[in-house]
């Protein structure tokens, strides 16, 4: 039995990625500071038949992090595919950021994975492995409203190129999964990232339809489809497929034109 090794699996994109790989016969070691939401996605993903570990773990903990690690392969003695999904986004400006905001941001979205990285490898170096680090659009094509997201994307990125290149001889591959605008709380958490901030209901509308106007194929993706990608990548379908990033956005990266402004330069073809 294959292991995967999920991390912000109790909701959204990590849960499904859990659910997707546990229908495809994988045992899960799921990551989650949510210890609520993560034992409902545990018991569900166990009554479809998948055997299942948990931690509630802080991220920002590597001291946690390692941990979780020890204990995936002391109770399955693998490890054969880790995704780092989990990831904390603060709707800060450059003006804006605090040094607080900032360091948590860089622990949990860059930090984590890589130690995640380092010390998952020894349990794949026997087998071969592959690693899949959920990056985003917002790397390449940042709004100007979440500085240290972006950057630790970014980073991320960077990473994925470094870790593909020294992991390959151990049969290792590492690629870059990046999202565009998908169904999940957090994407369409415009309230400004602040628990004190009610959420801006109409601001979260007009970046809604913005957003659509913007994206060839008209819509949102959904969680399932970003899972179901994660899943073929990590199969032996996707081989020869490392160092590199798989977008999963509708087009929104090479788009910059609305749908709006393209039906007034050519009526009714858009």
């Amino acid at each position: 039995m294959k292991v995967a090794l999920i991390t912000g699996a109790a909701r959204g994109i990590g849960a499904a990625t859990a659910k997707e790989f546990a229908n495809a016969g994988y045992a899960l070691s799921i990551l989650d500071r949510d210890g609520d939401e993560l034992k409902k996605t545990a018991t569900q993903l166990e009554e479809s038949g998948a055997e299942v570990l948990s931690h509630v773990a802080d991220l920002s903990s590597l001291e946690q992090v390692e941990d979780a690690v020890k204990q995936t392969a002391e109770r399955f003695g693998r490890i054969d595919t880790l995704i780092n999904n989990a990831a904390t986004r603060e709707l800060e400006t450059i003006r804006e950021i605090t040094p607080a905001n900032w360091q948590l941001a860089v622990d949990v979205n860059l930090t984590a994975p890589a130690f995640l990285a380092k010390w998952s490898a020894p349990h794949m170096k026997k087998h071969g492995g592959v690693i899949i680090n959920i990056t985003s659009v917002e790397a390449h094509i940042p709004k100007g409203v979440c500085a240290v997201y972006a950057a630790t994307k970014a980073g991320l990125l960077g990473l994925t190129w470094e870790m593909a290149n020294a992991l390959a001889g151990d049969g290792i591959r590492v690629i870059a999964l990046s999202p565009g605008a998908i169904e999940t709380d957090f994407g369409a958490d415009y309230s400004g990232g602040k628990e004190d901030q009610p959420a801006n209901t109409s601001l979260s509308k007009d970046m809604r339809d913005y957003s659509e106007s913007v994206i060839p194929m008209q819509r949102w993706g959904t969680v399932e489809e970003i899972a179901q990608t994660a899943r073929w990548l990590a199969s032996g379908e996707a081989s020869y497929i490392t160092a590199t990033e798989i977008t999963v956005d509708g087009g929104l990266r090479h788009t910059w034109m609305t749908r709006d402004i393209k039906n007034r330069i050519r009526p009714g073809q858009f």
